[in-house]
């Protein structure tokens, strides 16, 4: 009798998607059936499928004609949940960054956030005010939601994020810290403009201890230079972000400054 009960759900073989070249996500399976309607779809070929599907054979037994079914049905289903997610960063993210286009760099941090979100460093970007560092950080998170894994993300301006957190009557500040915690990726903007008090220091510190502790990826980016950040964030902070975090820096002159002129 074994110590620990396991449903049959979690106890049977998942699917070998990785062999087919799709990424892992959660898709809707192929019906069996419609590949009688593929020009060398038979009822053995289907029935093979079937097994596959059911976890009661290997990819090997199946013939090339119903592998490449399989595969191609998954690759329209990543596809779709590309698309949408494309989508919901389109509309979820401020207007002025919503075309932001990812780096390579951006691109191969979103990747690696995808294949092992425990083992991928934060992001920290900095620079001086008007370098960039915002529109980068977007480019960041459209490099995710290009993937089309089912990756969720938040978004907070610093001041935002201690106003969501603010104590008042009728609402829950910590449910919220607690949802703002646990997201996938964390993107926190302007970390560190806010004035320093004791109560946002301590509010910054647990965001950022959970996700350090957490193995979560998150991003920020600062208008304070590195050799600052202590003074300006406190050690306990500054110390978890030069730990957990790879530093990215922005040079160059306000560009806000000569889109005014």
């Amino acid at each position: 009798m074994p110590d620990q009960w396991i449903p049959p759900s979690q106890n049977r073989r998942s699917l070998d998607l990785a062999a087919l070249g799709i990424p892992s996500g959660r898709y809707p399976l192929p019906d069996p059936t419609d590949y009688l309607t593929n020009p060398d779809g038979s009822r053995d070929g289907a029935a093979r499928i079937d097994a596959w599907l059911h976890r009661e054979t290997d990819l090997a037994t199946l013939q090339p004609a119903e592998v490449a079914f399989i595969r191609q049905h998954f690759l329209r289903c990543v596809e779709e949940q590309r698309q949408k997610s494309i989508t919901y960063f389109t509309n979820k993210v401020p207007r002025r960054y919503s075309t932001a286009q990812p780096t390579a760099i951006a691109q191969a941090w979103a990747q690696s956030v995808i294949a092992s979100p425990e083992e991928t460093r934060s992001l920290l970007i900095v620079g001086p005010t008007g370098t960039g560092k915002t529109h980068y950080a977007y480019g960041v998170l459209r490099a995710i939601a290009e993937t089309g894994a089912p990756t969720g993300w938040s978004a907070y301006t610093a001041a935002d994020l201690y106003a969501q957190l603010r104590p008042r009557t009728g609402r829950d500040s910590e449910a919220t810290f607690e949802a703002m915690a646990s997201t996938d990726v964390l993107f926190v903007d302007d970390l560190g403009a806010a004035k320093l008090t004791e109560w946002t220091e301590e509010v910054t510190y647990r965001l950022i201890n959970h996700r350090y502790e957490q193995c979560r990826p998150s991003i920020f980016t600062s208008n304070v230079p590195p050799a600052q950040l202590r003074d300006v964030l406190g050690e306990r902070i500054s110390s978890r972000l030069t730990e957990m975090c790879e530093r990215i820096a922005l040079k160059g002159d306000d560009r806000r400054k000569g889109m005014a002129a």
